[in-house]
This record gives structure tokens, sequence and C-alpha cells, in this order.
């Protein structure tokens, strides 16, 4: 009895935490996740509508495997962390850095738009 309702505090803890961070920061990490698991659709699914465009040729989503290529070869992401996070109407800049499973790091930032009511990384 105390196991389940252990497990059920935890579920709803997570819930509660995952409900507190900010969608621009979902974005970012989500993006990156898509990238490193292979899935460019749904890392492209991220990307504000230009930046789509972008894409869409045989050229961009070339460029985009490679990108996802480059988490394959430093064995996958080990975390992201989201240093800093700039907000101002309809924009947003979000600094981040991840570490990938092989101890390298990258510390950069992404800007994001709202886009039809969700926020979408841009250029």
């Amino acid at each position: 009895m105390k196991v389940k309702l252990f497990f059920a505090f935890t579920i709803m803890l997570s819930i509660f935490l995952v409900g507190c961070g900010h969608e621009q920061d979902d974005v970012v990490i989500n993006y990156f996740k898509s990238l490193e698991a292979g899935k460019l659709d749904d890392a492209i699914s991220y990307l504000s509508e230009p930046n789509r465009k972008g894409v869409d040729s045989v050229e961009g989503r070339q460029a985009l495997a490679a990108s996802a290529n480059i988490f394959k070869k430093r064995k996958g992401i080990k975390k992201i962390e989201i240093s800093r996070r700039e907000v101002t109407g309809e924009t947003a800049k979000i600094v981040y850095a991840y570490t990938f499973n092989d101890g390298s790091t990258v510390d950069d930032y992404l800007p994001l738009v709202k886009e039809k009511g969700k926020w979408k990384i841009s250029n």
C-alpha cells in the first residue's frame, strides 16, 4: 500500500513539475531530443514556417540529418540545461548548454518566435 501511495505521489509531483516549466525551454529541449533520436520530421515540427521551408529541400533535410549525426557521433545527449531565457512579446532567445555522453559540451542560443499561438525556432 505504501509503495502504491509513493508511486502515485511521485507521478503527481512529476506532472506538477513539468507544468512549471517554460514552454520556450520545452521547444528547444524537444527539438534537440528529436534530432538525437533521428526523428527529423518531429524536429522540423519545432521550426517556424520560414525555417520549415528552408529544410523542405533535399539539401535542407541533408543538413538537418548531418546535425542529427553529430549527436550519434558524440554518443547522445547526457543533459540539456537552459541557462537564460529572454522573452519579449512574441519573440524569445533561449541560451542553452548540452553535454554529450562523450563529455563534450556545446553552448549556444536559439531564437524563437510565437507562431499561431505556439513557440517555434526561428532564425
